[in-house]
This record gives C-alpha cells, structure tokens and sequence, in this order.
C-alpha cells in the first residue's frame, strides 16, 4: 500500500533519468503534494469496481485500509524525512529528470522478490494484475483531482536511485508498523471481506 501511494507521488512529480529539469521547490511541492494524499482515499472509492473484481464487499475492504491509515501516513512522513533534500528551498536548482516507469519497475520487482520468497508469487499473480489496474485508475483519478498540478509545475525532485527509493519506502513502512504480523491482519482482513484468491496466501507473508 505504501509502496503504491509512493509511486503515485513519484510519478506526480516526474521522475525520469537523461535530461536535466528544474528542481521543484518545496513552496511549488507542498500544495501540490497536499492535494495527491488527500485525493488518496476518494480515488479509491471511486475505482472501487477494480475491488469488487476480486470479490471484494468494497466497504469491508475500505474499513480494513482505513484501520491502518495512521500507520500508513506515518510511514509516508518517515520517507518523507528521508527525502529532505527532494526540494529546492529557493528556484535555481537542476535534477536529473526520472521516468515514472522506472520506479514502478523496482516497486514490482522487490514486490515480486518478497512473495517469491514467501512461495506465493505464482497464486498471487491475478492479484498483482488486478492490484496494476487499480493503480492505473487511481493515478488518473489523483492526477484529475489535483487539477493536473505537478504536470503544470514542470519541475524534478531530487531523489535517490529507484532500488534505493523502493528500499527506503519499504524500511519506512516496517518501522511504521507494518511488519509481518501486521500485513498478515491486513491480509485476513481483506480475505474476510470476499478476496477469495487470498485463501491460503496470508499466513505465508512474511515481511523482511
């Protein structure tokens, strides 16, 4: 969950590799950034036809997100805290520009190397392509909502590398109490609500 929510502020403010673009400054960033979180969770209601593909009662299932929302944003401000240099405080700087899909890349691969690891990648793989197009839905949906700001800014941040990035998220999300018992709740929780092809899946999650 966190992973994605990163991902969707990365590609706001887009990340790509070759050229170089203005530093966004954390004036520029601030409203803009304020306007993806708060869209986080009416976006997710509005793509929840991407849940009910699963089974899902989405109500249910939106209860079991809204229970860990301290967690997650407490996990979003620590990988925040490691990124205080993202912005510039005064206009002037360059950055690297970063592709979107890069990031996006490295996210799915640590995702796929934990459930490989876990012995679950081959039956989770219809949640990962369903989990892609509620992505897909709730990056159009936040772009919309945000009046399309971090693409009017034309700016960069400057960042570590994507495996680095995806790495500092994922320690973020641990110390934040998402560990291994935690997304296991998680997980019987959203099972609970309908989720059927995670029926044997949650107690072999193993956060490391």
């Amino acid at each position: 969950m966190l992973t994605k929510s990163l991902i969707i502020l990365a590609v706001a403010f887009g990340l790509s590799q070759a050229q170089m673009v203005k530093q966004c400054t954390c004036s520029e960033v601030e409203p803009c950034k304020k306007g993806y979180v708060d869209s986080v969770i009416p976006c997710a209601d509005s793509c929840q036809e991407h849940a009910a593909a699963l089974g899902a009662n989405y109500q249910q299932l939106r209860q079991c997100l809204m229970q860990k929302e301290p967690m997650l944003r407490a996990a979003m401000s620590c990988t925040e805290g490691n990124l205080r240099d993202a912005c510039a405080a005064s206009p002037g700087q360059m950055v690297p520009k970063r592709y979107p899909e890069t990031l996006k890349i490295a996210a799915m691969s640590e995702i796929n190397r934990m459930l490989s690891r876990a012995g679950i990648a081959s039956q989770a793989k219809g949640l990962l392509s369903q989990g892609k197009k509620l992505y897909g839905c709730m990056k159009t949906c936040m772009d919309k909502k945000s009046g399309q700001c971090a693409k009017k800014l034309g700016c960069g941040l400057k960042l570590p590398s994507d495996s680095q990035l995806v790495q500092q998220a994922k320690q973020c999300a641990i110390q934040s109490g998402f560990n291994t018992q935690s997304v296991q709740q998680l997980c019987h929780c959203a099972q609970q609500s309908g989720i059927g092809a995670l029926n044997g899946l949650c107690e072999k999650i193993v956060i490391s």
